[in-house]
């Protein structure tokens, strides 16, 4: 039997705030894995693309530019990928990053306060270290006080210690409970909607695809995906770690009714921060996916029309 050539179209490095591995350490994995296909999406930025190009060259391990875009819909967070952007082009999307960066920055005070009404010790020292050289997230927030001897005993933070119903996952449960939309600790930032969003990375020449949409997309999100379609979207991430067989069967044939091109990734960052996300590990991952996204890359580069005349 042929054995599985590896391709993961989902994957962050340390330029995302809640990444760990540099971009030469993760093609270093990507190698030893012998991974034949590695894309970077870090959160809201594509800072990693330049070093990515260079050790694709290297290790002969194909890549393309990415970002996550953090955007919102009905008060939820959402994400969606961006495929094959132009990286040093002027567009809308370049000044939505560098905006949703410097808003962050802005809500950090307010973040400390809401957490410590809550009882947690903010140690805002070691937030930033986190984050370094970035700004810090909301992910920084919930390592460092989940990583805390001084709220070790809270009894806030049972359910996310080892053997609590949270702890799967509990930096991610952590942040889902205190510091995203609707959630009691949150600040807004600057963001923008779904629709908007989608049509931003169109105009950036890129291929939008919505990020593991299991966790939001419900079937009374289906009347969106008209006016998703008309602002451009391409694609939707059918095979991740966050999808139940159940879920994959329902966004397969979803992405298969709008004729969207069906993705794969791990969204892997480090499996410390992400247990049950590893690199390579979603088996219809494939070059032939690979290939088929570089196809409408190339399409959207090459045509002219609304969203890059």
């Amino acid at each position: 039997m042929m054995k599985r050539k590896r391709v993961d179209l989902h994957v962050h490095s340390g330029y995302s705030s809640d990444g760990t591995f540099g971009v030469h350490e993760l093609f270093a994995q990507a190698k030893e894995l012998h991974m034949e296909g590695l894309v970077i999406a870090d959160h809201d930025t594509w800072e990693a693309w330049e070093e990515a190009e260079q050790e694709s060259e290297l290790t002969g391990i194909r890549t393309i530019p990415a970002l996550e875009l953090s955007c919102v819909d009905e008060s939820r967070m959402v994400h969606i990928l961006g495929y094959g952007i132009d990286t040093k082009g002027s567009h809308r999307l370049s000044e939505t990053v560098k905006r949703i960066q410097q808003s962050r920055i802005g809500i950090l005070p307010q973040i400390q306060r809401n957490l410590e009404r809550e009882g947690f010790f903010v140690d805002m020292e070691r937030v930033n270290q986190l984050a370094y050289p970035h700004p810090a997230v909301i992910t920084n927030f919930a390592d460092a006080i989940l990583q805390d001897p001084r709220n070790g005993d809270h009894p806030k933070l049972v359910p996310y210690r080892p053997g609590g119903e949270k702890s799967d996952v509990p930096y991610i449960r952590f942040i889902k409970d205190y510091l995203v939309a609707g959630s009691k600790c949150y600040v807004p930032e600057y963001i923008v909607d779904i629709f908007e969003g989608i049509r931003m990375i169109r105009e950036a020449k890129g291929v939008p695809v919505l990020a593991h949409p299991g966790e939001w997309f419900t079937t009374r999100d289906e009347n969106k995906m008209e006016r998703m379609l008309e602002c451009g979207l391409q694609g939707m991430e059918v095979y991740t770690p966050y999808h139940s067989p159940e879920q994959t069967a329902y966004y397969h044939g979803l992405a298969a009714k709008f004729g969207l091109l069906q993705t794969a990734g791990s969204d892997y960052h480090d499996i410390s921060k992400k247990p049950g996300h590893w690199m390579g590990m979603v088996e219809a991952a494939s070059l032939d996916m690979f290939d088929a996204l570089q196809r409408k890359i190339d399409e959207n580069r090459q045509r002219r029309h609304k969203w890059n005349q």
